[in-house]
C-alpha cells in the first residue's frame, strides 16, 4: 500500500496535536490538584506531585518554606483529595522515586530531608514519621492518625467501576420466605422490618445496608464500607437529606442553590427517581406499572459525583469524630406522592400499607427531609402545563386550552369524589387510578403525605417552606434552611451573587402556558381544597397554609 506524502504528513499533524493535548491536560490536572495548597502552614506534612516548580507557582506565600530542606508543610483540606509523596526540592529526589502518590501505608519515601536534614533511603512511611518525630518538635502522632483515618478513601471507585468489578444494576425483589420473617416482621442487620417493606424492595436492599451503628463515623453523611460482588471493599453513601415535595413547587430552584454550599453534593444532576420508580421495577416514567426486576440498591449507594465532594470538605476539629462535613442530598419531589400501582405488591389494601417514607426511616432514621408547598391550585395549573404541553407525559388533547384544562379538572374531582364514596383519604391520594389525569389533583392534598413521614421521623427532621415566602425572602430562607441542615450558613455576599446569577428553573414560555384559567375552574378547586387546608393547617399549625384561599 503506497502512502502518499501528503497523508503521511497529515497523520504526523494528528499524531502532535494528540500529544500536545495529553500534555495540556496534564497540566490542567496537576494545577487542579494543588491551586488550595496557599493555606498551608508549618509543622506538618504535606504531599506533593513531583512537579515541583508548578507547586512552587501555587504555594506562592509559602514559597520560601520550600527551600530543600524539607520543611513541613499542611494542606488542610487538599490533604484528602489526592494523598502524595513528600515536601522534598525535586533536584534531591532520583528521578525513578519523584512520584511516590498512592497509598502511603505500602509506598516508600525516598532521599527526603528534614530540617535538620535527616535522610532516608528507601524506608517504609511509617518509619520516616518516627525519624521524623526524633529530630523534630512536630506532632507527628496527629499526622499519622490523619492518614489513617482518612485510609478508606480508597474505598471509592466510581460508579463505572463499580459495574466493571460486577455490580449489578438491577436485583431481584426481596422474598420474606427466604429471610429471616415471621408472619409480620422480618429482622435483617438490627432493623425490624415490615413483610410489605421486603416485597417491595430489592432484595440487596436490607441485607446489603449494615448496621446504623457501623456507618462511618469520620463522615457527617451516612456512609459505610461494604463488599461488593467480587468481594472487594468499597465505600458506600445515602443521601443526609432530601428535598422529597411537591413536584411544581420550586423544588428544582431549591436545588440548584443549595447545591452551590461547599458542603452540599447532589447525588446527580437533580432527580434520581430511585424510591418512587427504580426500587420498585418501574421506568423513568410516570404512571408506568413495574415492567422488570428492581434497580440495585448496591448501585443506588455507590451511585452519582457526590463521593468526590465529600472527600474534599476534610476538617479536623476538637470534640468531634467526624472529619469529613460534607452532605449529599437527592432531590426528587415525586419520591413524596409516587408510589404508584402500590397495589400490584400489596393486594387487597385500601390503603398502602407502607410508603417511601417507611422505607427511608429503615434505612437511616436520622434523615432530614425538606418539602417546598405552594399554592396548591397555582401548583395544579403549572403541573398540568408542565406535563401536558412541555414534556407531553400524559395522554393530553392538546394544544391545552382554559376549556380543555376545565374539563381535565371535572374529571378529575368527579373521579377523587367518587374514590372516597368507596375508599379512605389516604387510599384515594395513593390510588393509582386517580393518578392518571394531568391535572396532578390529588399531589395537593399535601397534608395526607406529611403526615406520612411525621409518623416515622420527628418534627425537628422535617422543614416544611413556602415557595412564595422563598422567592419574597431568600435569604432567610436559605439561611434557615443552613442552619436546619447543621452546616455554615452562606457567607451573605455569596448568597446574593449567587441569586443574582441564578435562573429560574423551569420556567415554562409563555407560548407553553394558559393564557387564563376559567372562573368556574378556579371556584370549583377552591371548593374541592378547602376541607383539605384546614387539615394543613391543623397539621402544621399556622393559617399562612391557606394562601388566602377561601376556608
Amino acid at each position: 500500500m503506497v502512502i502518499s506524502h501528503r497523508g503521511l504528513k497529515g497523520k504526523v499533524v494528528w499524531i502532535l496535536l494528540l500529544i500536545a493535548s495529553f500534555q495540556f491536560i496534564k497540566m490542567l490536572l496537576e494545577t487542579e490538584n494543588f491551586k488550595n495548597i496557599s493555606s498551608a502552614t508549618e509543622d506538618h506534612i504535606i504531599f506533593l506531585s513531583n512537579n515541583t516548580d508548578q507547586v512552587r507557582d501555587n504555594v506562592k506565600d509559602s514559597t520560601e518554606k520550600l527551600d530543600g530542606t524539607g520543611t513541613i508543610l499542611d494542606i488542610d483540606d487538599t490533604l484528602t483529595s489526592q494523598p502524595r509523596g513528600a515536601v522534598i526540592d525535586k533536584n534531591t529526589v532520583p528521578s525513578d522515586r519523584q512520584n511516590v502518590e498512592g497509598d502511603v501505608n505500602t509506598k516508600s519515601a525516598s532521599n527526603i530531608f528534614t530540617k535538620n536534614e535527616i535522610k532516608t533511603s528507601d524506608i517504609p512511611y511509617e518509619t520516616f514519621v518516627q525519624q521524623l518525630e526524633e529530630v523534630n518538635d512536630t506532632n507527628i502522632f496527629n499526622v499519622t492518625e490523619k492518614h489513617q483515618k482518612i485510609e478508606f478513601l480508597k474505598y471509592a471507585p466510581s460508579n463505572v467501576e463499580m459495574l466493571k468489578r460486577g455490580v449489578p444494576k438491577i436485583s431481584t425483589f426481596g422474598d420474606p420466605n427466604e429471610m429471616n420473617c415471621n408472619d409480620t416482621f422480618c429482622y435483617l442487620n438490627g432493623r425490624t422490618l415490615k413483610k410489605e417493606l421486603i416485597t417491595e424492595n430489592p432484595k440487596d436492599m436490607f441485607t446489603f445496608l449494615p448496621p446504623e451503628e457501623e456507618f462511618l463515623k469520620e463522615f457527617k453523611n451516612p456512609c459505610w464500607k461494604g463488599n461488593d460482588l467480587l468481594d472487594r471493599e468499597a465505600m458506600f453513601c445515602l443521601p443526609y437529606f432530601y428535598i422529597i415535595g411537591f413536584t411544581k413547587a420550586g423544588t428544582t430552584d431549591l436545588f440548584f442553590i443549595l447545591n452551590e454550599h461547599i458542603l452540599i453534593s447532589a447525588r446527580s444532576k437533580k432527580e434520581t427517581h430511585y424510591f418512587d420508580r427504580g426500587r420498585r421495577g418501574r421506568s423513568i416514567r410516570m404512571h408506568r406499572m413495574p415492567d422488570k426486576n428492581p434497580t440495585s440498591f448496591m448501585g443506588y449507594s455507590n451511585s452519582g459525583p457526590c463521593r468526590d465532594k465529600l472527600m474534599k470538605t476534610y476538617k479536623e476539629f476538637e470534640g468531634t469524630d467526624v472529619l469529613f462535613h460534607g452532605i449529599t442530598v437527592d432531590a426528587t419531589p415525586s419520591h413524596v406522592w409516587d408510589i404508584e400501582f402500590w397495589e400490584t405488591f400489596h393486594p387487597g389494601y385500601k390503603e398502602p400499607p407502607v410508603t417511601t417514607a417507611d422505607t427511608l426511616a429503615k434505612l437511616n432514621p436520622k434523615t432530614k427531609f425538606i418539602f417546598s408547598l405552594r399554592d396548591p391550585i397555582n401548583r395544579m395549573r403549572s403541573a398540568y402545563q408542565f406535563f401536558c404541553k412541555s414534556l407531553q407525559t400524559y395522554k393530553c388533547d392538546r394544544p391545552i386550552t382554559p376549556e380543555k384544562y376545565h374539563n381535565l379538572v371535572v374529571e378529575a374531582v368527579d373521579k377523587f369524589n367518587n374514590c372516597l364514596k368507596v375508599n379512605t383519604l389516604r387510599g384515594c391520594t395513593y390510588s393509582t387510578e386517580t393518578h392518571q389525569l394531568a391535572t396532578h389533583l390529588y399531589a395537593s392534598i399535601y397534608h395526607v403525605y406529611i403526615l406520612d413521614y411525621m409518623k416515622v421521623f420527628p418534627k425537628n427532621q422535617i422543614y416544611i417552606l413556602q415557595m412564595e415566602e422563598r422567592i419574597r425572602d431568600p435569604i432567610t430562607t436559605y439561611n434557615n434552611l443552613c442552619d436546619f441542615l447543621e452546616i455554615p450558613r452562606f457567607p451573605d455576599d455569596e448568597l446574593q451573587t449567587i441569586l443574582e446569577q441564578h435562573k429560574i428553573k423551569n420556567a415554562m414560555s409563555n407560548n407553553k402556558k394558559l393564557p387564563y384559567v376559567l372562573t368556574e375552574t378556579t371556584e370549583l378547586l377552591e371548593k374541592f381544597f378547602k376541607p383539605y387546608l384546614r387539615d394543613l393547617v391543623d397539621l402544621l399549625g399556622d393559617e399562612k397554609w391557606y394562601w388566602n384561599l377561601p376556608h
